[in-house]
């Protein structure tokens, strides 16, 4: 068929044409493979979203070093368009607590006092209530407010109010047997650690405690998880703009704080 397009265009004087229908089909044809290849690595990439990077971070509501590591890399972070479709970022909000068993269900000790301990379970209740960009967006207002108000209540109603939720159901959850039952559950987390953590903010990439990307993700969460996570967003071009890099101090297991 293609001999006899050729032959008949020729014999009439219309090579051109000939030659621009060959053209046309030659461009067209190259189109067809670069969509099939586009095709190919969408495929690729979507399939790899489905198990992004994986950062948890184990933390305490009244450290300093977290309130700091929230207030500034973490908020960053989460100004990025579909930052959880290219890492998954779990806080666990229990740190260096410790927890007892008694007939009213689990007595939990905070480093900082009572107060953090009820801090902890409305985070974690929180968690529980809200989708996850809804809950991290919630925990980073509820960090920097409540360093102003003092007052965990206050600081949640404001917070609540910003990311469309309801303080009233997370506070009746923080008070129940269900916010104590969860909070063991962060508990059981925490302890089960391996190595075991050391201090707080402690943060586990894919399964693993390593100091260097400890710090790094401290620095600038973003630049990490564009750095070493198969799916990108556009707000990697720009990542390592907003870093925080300092001599990250700690919260740790050893410093007891007598705040009940």
């Amino acid at each position: 068929a293609e001999d006899g397009i050729r032959d008949f265009c020729l014999s009439r004087g219309l090579g051109d044409v000939y030659k621009r229908q060959v053209s046309t089909q030659s461009t067209w044809g190259m189109a067809q493979k670069v969509l099939i290849t586009l095709s190919v690595l969408l495929a690729v990439a979507f399939a790899v979203g489905d198990a992004p990077l994986k950062i948890d971070i184990y933390i305490e509501s009244l450290c300093p070093d977290c309130q700091l590591f929230i207030g500034t890399s973490l908020r960053n972070a989460l100004k990025a368009q579909n930052l959880l479709s290219m890492v998954n970022v779990t806080l666990i909000p229990y740190g260096n607590a410790h927890e007892t068993s008694s007939s009213q269900g689990w007595v939990f000790t905070c480093q900082h006092g009572s107060k953090e301990c009820y801090g902890n379970i409305i985070e974690t209740c929180a968690i529980d209530q809200l989708d996850q960009h809804r809950a991290l967006l919630f925990i980073t207002c509820l960090e920097s407010a409540v360093a102003e108000t003092g007052s965990f209540d206050t600081a949640g109603q404001q917070c609540a109010q910003q990311v469309n939720a309801d303080f009233t159901a997370i506070k009746y959850c923080a008070t129940s047997s269900k916010g104590n039952q969860l909070e063991h559950q962060m508990a059981q987390q925490t302890e089960a650690l391996n190595p075991p953590h050391q201090y707080v903010p402690w943060v586990v990439v894919n399964g693993k405690h390593d100091v260097d990307a400890e710090n790094a993700v401290l620095d600038n969460l973003l630049e990490y998880a564009c750095k070493h996570s198969t799916v990108q967003i556009p707000e990697c071009l720009n990542a390592a703009e907003n870093t925080f890099p300092r001599k990250w101090s700690r919260c740790y297991k050893k410093e007891i704080m007598a705040f009940q």
